[in-house]
């Protein structure tokens, strides 16, 4: 079971709020990411890290090798606004 990034928790709550749904998938093993966070009706694979922090050898194999939409790395709640509002652009730009 992998370790919880020093600020997993607090970034998942941040998405939270912002309406989204966490689930806590840090101790997957084999590289898989974090958390998987579902918003308006799509799923995203999200990897916590704290700044300057990069994924690990297993993580990165993980994320080079998937298939499915990108892996977002975050690190800050800059970074989950920014993803979160960049999904809502996206779905509704595919709704236009």
């Amino acid at each position: 079971m992998g370790n919880r990034d020093a600020n997993h928790g607090a970034l998942a709550r941040v998405y939270e709020s912002l309406g989204c749904v966490v689930i806590d998938t840090h101790g997957q093993g084999f590289g898989f990411p974090d958390a998987v966070v579902g918003l308006v009706g799509v799923t995203e694979l999200v990897e916590f890290k704290t700044e300057g922090e990069h994924p690990n050898a297993a993580q990165r194999t993980f994320i080079d090798a998937w298939r499915g939409s990108k892996v977002r790395i975050v690190r800050s709640s800059q970074d989950v606004f920014d993803h979160v509002a960049e999904v809502r652009k996206r779905v509704s730009g595919a709704r236009l």
